[in-house]
């Protein structure tokens, strides 16, 4: 076996301004891979909508942050608006995820969270008939994939409602 032989090259960088620096405070850069720019926002979906606001309001109460509620009915010029800015807890509807365009927007413009809610949540906050039941499991297959995807974090919507609040705000700490 022949010795091959590397040469190396040195690379000079030119910079202008030769005292700046980055430096970053603990937790920093994980807040900037983690909910793109740093503008305060948070967005929640959730299938279960009144959980989702109720969770959403609280949060705003206690971060001291404007809330706001997006209906199914507002679409994406209002949900483009919102995303530019800043400091607002906003609930989402289920249908705000579905582009790859809207999910890439929100998740570079604040902290995407997504209470999950499992079948049997959903069911139990239904009537429990046979025609809830279908439109719980095609709920779930049509939109749950799209805040999977959208989402920084996930919730279990399987606590009382307090331990979901503590858990997003842990959450949004990250």
């Amino acid at each position: 076996m022949a010795k091959e032989y590397i040469e190396l090259v040195d690379v000079e960088y030119q910079v202008e301004e030769k005292d700046k620096r980055s430096v970053y405070a603990p937790g920093m850069t994980k807040d900037m891979i983690i909910g793109g720019r740093d503008s305060g926002n948070v967005f929640l979906f959730c299938l279960n909508d009144e959980l989702r606001k109720s969770i959403a309001a609280q949060v705003a109460e206690k971060l001291g942050r404007e809330f706001v509620v997006v209906g199914r009915s507002d679409g994406n010029p209002v949900l483009e608006k919102l995303a530019a800015g800043d400091n607002q807890i906003i609930s989402l509807p289920r249908g705000a995820a579905k582009s790859a365009k809207m999910r890439e927007l929100l998740k570079n413009n604040g902290k995407v969270i997504f209470i999950m809610c499992d079948f049997m949540t959903l069911l139990n906050a239904s009537d429990g008939s046979d025609d809830a039941r279908e439109q719980i499991s095609l709920m779930l297959n049509r939109f749950e994939p799209s805040f999977m995807e959208a989402a920084h974090h996930i919730v279990r919507s399987d606590q009382s409602e307090e331990e979901i609040l503590q858990d997003v705000l842990d959450k949004i700490a990250i």
